[in-house]
Parts: C-alpha cells; structure tokens; sequence
C-alpha cells in the first residue's frame, strides 16, 4: 500500500491534562442489549442505549457484540504524550486480549491502559505483537469491567469461507472518535486493496483507528487503520467516508490460539 495515500487516526499529541479533562466528560460505557425484534435499552452509567427494531436479529446480535466488546486505548510515550485509539475485546482459555492498531501504542505496556466506561480502567499485562508494517498490535489485560468480550474462536471466519468480506456486504464497527462515543457506525464493503486490506463505504475520524469490524453476520472481519487522503488541484482532500480495514487474515493469532 501506498502510505502516502492514508491517513492514520493516531491522536498525535495530546497534553495529560487535555484528555483526563475529555475522558471526565465522557460518561459511562455504553453497551446494546438486545430483545429479539422490541427496542430494548439499558441504563449504564448515565447513558440509556437503543437498539433498532428494524434490524434482523442477527445484525442486532451483531450491533450488541461491537458495542459490547469496544474500548478505549490510552498510550503514553516515554516524552509524555497521550494517544488514544479504539479496540476491540477478546477471550480465549479464560485469557483476555485487545486487537487494536499498531500506531495507537506509542508507549510500553507500563503507560498503556483501556478504558471501558466510567471508572473501569484496565492495564496493560503484556504486549504479544506489535507489528508496525501491517499496523496491529495484541495485548494481554486482566477481566475487564463493563464490556463482554468477543469469543475469538467462534468469531473468526472459518477456513475457507470468505463470504464476510465480499462486495456489499454490511458492516459494523464501534469506535471512540476524538473524545466522544463509543459510536457504532455501519457501512458496506465497496472493494478491495491488495491482499492485506478491504475498504469499507462508512465514516472513520481520529481516534477511532484499530476498531473491531465485524459483518452482519458477527463474524470479525478485521480493524479500521485508515481512511484515504485523494490529492486534488486545491491540495489535499481527506475522504474520510472510504475507509481502510486490515484483514483479520493477516493477524497472527496463532500467538494466541
């Protein structure tokens, strides 16, 4: 891929104060119940959610399993600059794991936390895989509070099926751009770019880099790193509704299974 064709969502340089002040403000993780074809809503910190009665139970199932796995990634450099980025939970063997972006993790494990609502501050355990040329990383944390996190086996395509990322299909993702959300926004894959990549017709800003893509059927598709930046007579034109998702084929989950 050509890199000077993205653009990345890393928060680039945040002052400690500027963002402790944004996270006061954001009140609450947010997660989606789901009551077959009834609105259904839960009152979590201070926020009461919906869930569409026009959506099928399966993409209701799937909007409840992007909700409710998303969090809120915090790094600190070694110069004390925050950045802040989106994962995605997972579970495996009693294990927990965040999938989220390689560039969203400016610090070590020792500076970098998630954030999954109100007072729920999770550490960082372990770092398994930072890998700066596909951009994904994979850490370990403890059981977090307020998310349910996504069963990774049963999530993953399964051999040989590549029905998830075919033209059209729906997708859906949930992110914390800039310092609002978690907002869970859908989308369709429109096309394909190489073989690490499928890009998505959706909206993605900063912030919301390394979310958990999933399509309507629940299966993980892969996670948000870019959106496309087109060069025009009038100088550069960010298209942030074409959105870049690395595959989940080519995350080394083999670190972790």
């Amino acid at each position: 891929m050509d890199n000077k064709k993205i653009l990345l969502f890393t928060l680039s340089a945040v002052l400690i104060g500027i963002l402790i002040k944004n996270i006061s403000i954001i009140q609450g993780y947010t997660s989606f119940l789901y009551k077959e074809h009834e609105y259904a809503s839960a009152d979590i910190g201070t926020q009461v959610i919906y869930v569409s009665s026009t959506l099928s139970v399966k993409e209701s199932r799937t909007v409840n399993k992007s909700a409710g796995s998303a969090i809120k990634i915090l790094s600190k450099s070694s110069d004390g600059v925050l950045a802040a980025s989106t994962g995605t939970v997972f579970s495996h063997d009693d294990k927990y794991y965040v999938v989220t972006v390689a560039h969203g993790i400016i610090g070590d494990c020792s500076t970098t936390i998630v954030w999954s609502g109100g007072p729920y501050f999770t550490p960082c355990s372990r770092i398994v895989i930072i890998d700066h040329d596909l951009d994904y990383s994979i850490m370990v944390i403890d059981k977090p509070i307020g998310v349910t996190p996504v069963k990774l086996k049963p999530s993953l395509p399964r051999s040989g099926n590549n029905r998830a990322t075919t033209l059209q299909n729906k997708t859906y993702y949930t992110g914390f751009p800039n310092s609002v959300g978690p907002l869970t926004i859908s989308g369709r894959i429109v096309g394909f770019l190489e073989k690490d990549y499928v890009i998505i017709h959706s909206y993605a800003w900063s912030g919301a880099s390394g979310s958990g893509v999933f399509a309507s059927d629940g299966t993980f598709i892969g996670i948000i790193k870019a959106v496309d930046v087109g060069q025009t007579v009038y100088g550069v034109d960010v298209l942030e509704d074409i959105v870049v998702v690395l595959l989940e084929s080519r995350i080394n989950w083999d670190l972790i299974l």
